[in-house]
């Protein structure tokens, strides 16, 4: 019997080290979907994008200025977003453009856990590991697809950035097709809409296209 406890004690410390959510039956399902979540798009390798960005402040100057520009993506977790206008005008949506790393990456960077499944989407909370800006981030993943539908940053100034997305296929690859979002920061309020096209994929992406400019 002693022999018995010793090995299921064992068995249930394994689980726990293989995934960032807990030993239950519920964390089983949902380390499950985060497992599955860590395969979408596993053969993507890169890609170009076109992009238009279509934002309403709500605070002044009260302007609702219209972008356009390219998004580019390259494994493991490289993102970047390239404006055609101004500098300036570009430097400040940048701020607030929507960056999630990839789910391969959160692990390192969060501490995770569920807030519950509902309707057929899980609640994943992200806190971050290293303490800054973020206090938690809320993902919101269709349990069918293992895809995310939303994302809420919230800050520790008590303002907040949301993110609904949708979708489309190709090559067999999840590729964002629209984001619906609200800035609600002290300093800069907006409705922001985003629309992605033209997808190149697996195409050659230069690094330097990564570094700030």
């Amino acid at each position: 019997m002693k022999r018995l406890l010793q090995l299921t004690a064992i068995s249930l410390g394994a689980l726990s080290a293989a995934s960032p959510l807990a030993a239950t039956a519920e964390g089983q399902q949902s380390g499950d979907l985060f497992h599955r979540m860590t395969q979408v798009n596993a053969h993507l390798r890169s890609y170009k994008a076109d992009l238009h960005a279509d934002v309403a402040l709500k605070t002044f100057p009260y302007l609702s200025p219209s972008l356009d520009g390219n998004v580019y993506y390259k494994q493991p977790d490289k993102q970047a977003v390239v404006f055609d206008t101004v500098p300036a005008l570009a430097a400040q949506f940048k701020k607030v453009y929507p960056r999630l790393e990839p789910p391969s990456q959160w692990p390192s960077l969060y501490s995770m856990s569920t807030l519950g499944d509902q309707n057929g989407i899980t609640t994943f909370r992200l806190v971050p590991r290293k303490h800054g800006r973020v206090q938690h981030l809320d993902v919101r993943t269709d349990d069918s697809t293992a895809t995310i539908k939303s994302m809420t940053w919230t800050y520790e100034d008590g303002g907040y950035v949301t993110f609904d997305e949708t979708l489309q296929k190709q090559n067999n690859n999840y590729l964002i097709k629209t984001m619906n979002g609200h800035v609600e920061l002290p300093a800069y309020k907006a409705d922001v809409v985003l629309a992605y096209s033209n997808y190149k994929l697996n195409v050659p992406v230069s690094d330097s296209v990564f570094s700030e400019k």
